[in-house]
Formats: C-alpha cells, structure tokens, sequence
C-alpha cells in the first residue's frame, strides 16, 4: 500500500526536459553546415524553397522533362557528398547513368557509343566523367526493386546514413503513382499509405524528399496548362502531406518535334506550408545533354 500511494501516474507523454533536449538538438541541426548544403543547385529553385528540405512534389505532363530535372539535382548533390537513393520505376539504372555521363561530358549518347570517333579533348571529357561518375556512386543509390515495401525503404536510409555518417539525406521517389502496392484496387489507398510514411521518414530521420507525380487530365483527356493544386492526382492527400507542391508545364508540345533551342519549362510553386507560391523559374532543356 505504501508503494501504491507514493507510485506516480503513467504519463503517455515524453517528459518536458526530453523535449526541450530533442528541440534543441533539432535547432542545432537545422543550423549546421550539412543542412544548409541541402540545396538543388538551382538558385531560384532553392530560393524559393529554402533548400531542399522536407517533402517536394512536382507533377508535371508527360516527356515534360520532370525526371531530367530530378536526375539532374539528385546528381549534383551527391557529387557535393550530399547521401541520394534514387526510387526509379521508370527509366531504369543504366539510363540514369547514361544521361548524367553526357551532362558532365558534354557528350550526346550517339557520340559515347561511338567513342572512336571522339577527338583528344572529347575523349578527355569523357575519361573525367566517368571519374567523376565513379566518385559518386558511394553516395548516389539506385534501387529500381519493384517490391519495394516502407520497412525496406528505412533499412536503405538507415544503411546509407550510417554509411556516409551522415545526419541529412536525400530520396528520389520517380514517381509516386509507381510506387509498388499489394493490389491494383487499393493504388488509393496505397499511395496514400506511402505518403504517411514519407511523413514518419521526414519527421523521424530528418529525410528530404523530392518526389514525382502524375496529373489528373480533364474529361476531354487534356492536361489544365493552369498550375494549381487541384491539377495533382489525388491533390487532397498530397495537399496534406506535402511541404511544397510543384508543377513543371512545358511551354513547348512535347509531341510537336520542337526545336531543342525552343524548349523551356516554366516551374510554378503552388502550395507551400512556408513559402509564397509564384513562378519559381523558367528552365531550358539542354538536349542531347540531358
């Protein structure tokens, strides 16, 4: 009895102190020089958005360039050292690769592929390419796994942040409709699943995310060409779950056989728990480059 009365209520919350020390670690983090090196490499992109932190979803029509965009950003940050594992369920390993091979070179592919034809100084391109390719690869991964399920996702981000001993970490996601779910009837259901646990992964692991997703067409079968939120499949969940929502609209048709000097791609920022939403930038596709 005398243990009963001096036993104190269980209490379903974390003790104050440890919150405190948890958010004051978090300032600590969110101050460091690794935090403020999770930026694009685009400057008006990064301006806009503060850097890459959080969760970032871009939708974009089809052969827009969205994927270019992302392969190109997931590259450059890990060539800075910046931890990727890039989800792809669309272009394959070898193409990723391949398109940022002729990006650093300067090389189209039919000028890789057919090597001997290089001269001196396009040979020497591409010699430091793939150097530079091979440097990054330790911190640049690649998973095409169509069975990826959530707790296979935070065994990859618990491996690579203990491998590169690091406290923030990039994921590419290409795209979010793709990501695997056990069956085709609950793809609702499913892609939502996934976004509470990019939520956890964001909030738990201090996890970036930049992340691809479909738009919805009209009933006529056309894509809106006005960015807005509602233009997102499944906009009410991604509303919810995103810290910032992105459209990638061509000012070019993508089918019309447009001249590569003639094709740019206006970024809108639409929704954002922090930011103003606006025209971010408008990019060129350098093609063949990638």
């Amino acid at each position: 009895f005398t243990l009963i009365r001096e036993a104190k209520a269980f209490s379903p919350f974390s003790s104050p102190e440890r919150e405190f020390l948890h958010f004051e670690e978090q300032l600590r983090m969110e101050s460091s020089i690794a935090h403020k090196g999770m930026v694009s490499g685009f400057s008006r992109l990064d301006k806009a958005l503060g850097g890459m932190h959080g969760i970032n979803i871009m939708g974009g029509l089809p052969k827009a360039g969205k994927s270019c965009f992302f392969i190109q950003i997931a590259t450059e940050m890990a060539r800075r050292r910046v931890p990727v594992i890039y989800y792809d369920f669309e272009n394959g390993r070898q193409k990723i690769y391949q398109r940022t091979l002729c990006r650093l070179s300067k090389l189209s592919d039919q000028q890789i592929k057919d090597s001997s034809a290089l001269t001196q100084e396009e040979s020497e391109r591409l010699r430091q390419a793939k150097a530079e390719i091979r440097q990054m690869l330790p911190r640049f991964r690649v998973v095409t796994d169509r069975k990826l399920t959530p707790e296979l996702m935070r065994s990859h981000i618990d491996f690579l942040r203990h491998e590169t001993n690091s406290e923030f970490i990039m994921v590419v996601v290409d795209s979010l409709h793709k990501l695997p779910f056990k069956n085709f009837s609950e793809r609702r259901t499913g892609i939502d699943a996934w976004l509470r646990h990019l939520e956890a992964l964001r909030d738990e692991l201090n996890v970036s995310f930049l992340v691809i997703s479909e738009l919805t067409r009209s009933d006529e079968g056309q894509y809106d060409k006005q960015p807005q939120l509602g233009s997102f499949k499944g906009s009410g969940d991604i509303e919810y779950s995103a810290d910032n929502a992105l459209v990638f609209l061509p000012q070019w048709e993508p089918s019309a056989g447009v001249p590569p000097d003639q094709r740019y791609n206006d970024l809108w920022l639409v929704a954002s728990r922090e930011h103003t939403p606006g025209l971010v930038g408008s990019y060129q596709v350098d093609f063949p480059y990638w």
